[in-house]
């Protein structure tokens, strides 16, 4: 059977299932070039994320907002470590669940607890939008919030006459050694990599970063426009590309790293 990567390599950054995205693409003939960028790290500030576990167990909230999976692992193992994981995860089965996307379903689920809003758009749009017709008059919504905070939603949810609780649950930080990083840019910039794979917004920025910390930004803007082809997961991911003049040629109708590993396969199919 011929194997539609078989000498195409494709970079990628992702952090927490490297090895199950790097073995998605090698089952269609790609060669991997893998380096990790980042990681998530708890927020070092635990006694806000601790006293927000505590309203939630005292039933305080109406709904809640998910954003991303791992910050809903993230706040149950917190529970979890304060002893009071069974109340936190009954407290949220009593209101209102909504998430913005695929990734916190699958966690929530793992946990046993239902979602009762998943907008149609994975974006904070698409929150918004999901939540337009719905009365949140004097409603006490929890917002897990990651990275960064996110005025818009809250601004939103505000309008509406919500109480809004947001909760920074993790912050990104870097992982990969600035040898490894470099390495990367120098084979991205010297045309050895077809395709570079981005599952997160966040890759995008903390690349290019490090493109200014080497003074190799131009160069790799350079590679990425005219030489190699853009893969991205997601809407919010392809406007972190947008936002740095770059269009990705594939973006899989799911956000899960299979379909973007079966859309690259399927672009050299072509």
């Amino acid at each position: 059977m011929d194997l539609p990567l078989a000498n195409v390599t494709v970079g990628i950054l992702e952090h927490r299932f490297t090895k199950e995205f790097s073995k998605l693409l090698e089952r269609f003939g790609a060669s991997v070039d893998a380096c990790t960028l980042l990681e998530e790290k708890p927020v070092e500030n635990r006694a806000e994320l601790q006293d927000f576990i505590r309203h939630v167990v005292a039933g305080s909230l109406n709904a809640m907002i998910f954003l991303t999976g791992v910050g809903a692992k993230f706040l149950v193992a917190e529970a979890d470590s304060m002893g009071t994981k069974d109340e936190f995860l009954k407290a949220l089965d009593k209101i209102t669940i909504i998430v913005r996307g695929p990734k916190p379903v699958t966690a929530l689920k793992q946990f046993g607890i239902h979602v009762d809003v998943v907008p149609d758009n994975a974006t904070t749009e698409g929150v918004i939008e999901a939540l337009r017709n719905r009365d949140l008059h004097r409603q006490r919504v929890g917002v897990q919030l990651y990275g960064t905070p996110n005025p818009q939603l809250v601004s939103a949810l505000e309008a509406q006459g919500a109480a809004v609780m947001p909760i920074q649950v993790y912050a990104y930080g870097t992982v990969a050694d600035s040898s490894a990083v470099r390495s990367l840019l120098s084979r991205i910039v010297e045309g050895r990599v077809q395709v570079l794979a981005f599952t997160n917004a966040t890759q995008v920025t903390m690349l290019f970063e490090a493109a200014t910390q080497f003074g190799m930004t131009a160069s790799l803007q350079t590679a990425l426009k005219t030489g190699i082809v853009l893969a991205s997961i997601g809407e919010v991911t392809s406007r972190a590309l947008l936002a740095k003049g770059l269009s990705p040629k594939i973006v899989p109708a799911q956000s899960k790293m299979g379909a973007l590993a079966q859309a690259i396969a399927d672009y050299y199919k072509l």
